[in-house]
């Protein structure tokens, strides 16, 4: 007998119970979660038993069209993409680490060192608040007051986010919400995530000369063009981006898409910096 095995040894934790996974469920199985982010909880990352699957599906249900718009491939394609940009955004990952950058998602849920308040100080209707940072936060990294304030307006919680922005990593299911909220809402002239992945947009004449075109590299433009595209490429952000959604798609048996990258599409002016 082991010195676990002893009549005071704590009991086991009992397994997680069925989630009601929706949409996004049929596609992300649990297992398949686990699989696609081994070292989320590894010691070495900074956001350790923080990203669920239960956060993941039960914040989904709030935005019903995210994996649930289109053909079966169309839905999967989504959330490799989904998952690609986040993963990047999240990432632990380095060139030699275990099995490969690419596995190593969902590891940071908060910009590291929050190095600057990302506060626009034209805004009137979402002021920052003194002292606050509105650094990256959850698995899209939310970025500035703007973009809290936004999402604050979608759950009621606006003047709430303001002042402790902090909430997004206390709390998985909001921090996903968040994420998803980001993906599903257009900030023009900028579409919206979602409708560039599922086909639902069309570029004007000016994106067309702009070399804005549908495609995983159009959603990598929408959240961090300004420091990544149109730039000329090869750049290691852009190609992490890339792996990690080319892990996803084969994992679901599912094509890419075309225009993976943005090196040759114009960014939109003033474009949020999102990215870590």
């Amino acid at each position: 007998m082991n010195c676990t095995d002893g009549p005071d040894a704590p009991p086991s934790p009992p397994p997680p119970g069925p989630v009601d996974g929706g949409a996004l469920g049929k596609i992300i199985s649990r297992e398949m979660f686990e699989e696609m982010f081994p070292f989320r909880n590894d010691h070495r990352c900074h956001a350790v038993n923080f990203y669920t699957y239960e956060a993941f599906i039960a914040a989904a249900k709030s935005f019903p069209d995210f994996a649930a718009t289109g053909n079966d491939e169309t839905r999967k394609r989504e959330v490799a993409a989904f998952l690609g940009q986040t993963s990047h955004e999240t990432t632990g990952g380095w060139e030699t680490a275990d099995l490969g950058a690419d596995h190593w998602g969902y590891c940071w849920n908060k910009e590291d060192g929050c190095p600057s308040d990302y506060c626009d100080y034209r805004s009137v209707q979402y002021p920052c608040v003194s002292g606050q940072r509105y650094c990256g936060r959850g698995p899209i990294q939310l970025t500035g007051n703007v973009n809290y304030g936004q999402y604050g307006d979608s759950i009621g919680l606006t003047d709430q986010l303001l002042q402790d922005p902090d909430m997004l990593i206390r709390n998985a299911t909001m921090a996903f919400e968040a994420a998803y909220w980001f993906w599903m809402t257009a900030q023009p002239p900028k579409p919206s995530c979602h409708d560039v992945m599922v086909g639902a947009w069309t570029p004007t004449a000016e994106d067309i000369r702009a070399n804005r075109l549908p495609g995983y590299g159009m959603t990598t433009n929408i959240i961090n063009g300004g420091l990544e595209c149109g730039h000329g490429g090869p750049d290691d952000r852009v190609e992490d981006r890339i792996d990690y959604y080319e892990r996803y798609t084969k994992m679901l048996g599912i094509s890419t898409g075309d225009n993976l990258d943005c090196y040759n599409m114009q960014h939109y002016p003033n474009a949020l910096v999102q990215s870590m």
